[in-house]
């Protein structure tokens, strides 16, 4: 997996090898068009992994989407998905699944336990052009205690985590890429939201011939 998303890598970005250091760099939709990523993408066994965790017989996917962290690219800002899927249900689970193993120096996902504590900070507007709103919700989080978890994973561990769920995850301190694919899956039946925003990204091409 991890030798094949940076095969994509090198061929989508130029002078990817030169001018990796400090980049974030993301890839999505790779399962239309690479076999290899489609049988990761669509595993029946994290598909049904993800189906039981939301308590649903059938799920959808939305996307895959490969998360690249080069060495020395900064803190990813606190935040939960909910903002960029336009889909009018909560129903929405994301399996995080890293390419290699992730100490804590590599930066892996970091959650704000329990799931409910968005409730403390859904007043908060959110803003992606500058990191107010990242700083709102550290300042809440610490002023309420709101328990963090960081561990590292070993290879070959995944997580999945909710679309209400709020993660962050620190600097990549080490030399080496940190590679993740993260494919989102919603319940069947699910639809989409009257008013999508321009943060919900290019979503027509994620469940095309909706409306």
């Amino acid at each position: 997996l991890r030798c094949e998303i940076q095969l994509l890598l090198k061929k989508n970005f130029s002078n990817y090898y030169k001018s990796k250091k400090n980049r974030f760099l993301s890839l999505e939709m790779m399962w239309l068009e690479n076999t290899l990523m489609k049988e990761f993408v669509l595993s029946p066994r994290i598909a049904k992994i993800c189906a039981d965790l939301l308590s649903v017989k059938k799920i959808r996917l939305y996307h895959d989407n490969a998360l690249v962290k080069e060495s020395g690219c900064g803190r990813t800002p606190w935040h939960y998905d909910d903002h960029h899927f336009p889909l009018a249900t909560n129903d929405v689970i994301t399996a995080w699944i890293p390419a290699q193993a992730i100490p804590i120096e590599m930066g892996p996902l970091t959650f704000a336990k329990p799931l409910d504590v968005y409730k403390l900070v859904k007043d908060i507007k959110f803003n992606e052009f500058d990191t107010s709103y990242d700083r709102k919700i550290n300042s809440v989080f610490k002023a309420k205690q709101v328990s963090i978890v960081e561990e590292a994973f070993e290879l070959g561990e995944v997580s999945f985590h909710h679309n209400l769920n709020f993660h962050t995850a620190s600097e990549n301190k080490t030399t080496q890429s940190r590679i993740v694919l993260a494919n989102t899956f919603f319940a069947d039946g699910a639809r989409v939201v009257n008013n999508p925003t321009m943060i919900s990204g290019d979503w027509k091409k994620f469940i095309p011939e909706t409306n």
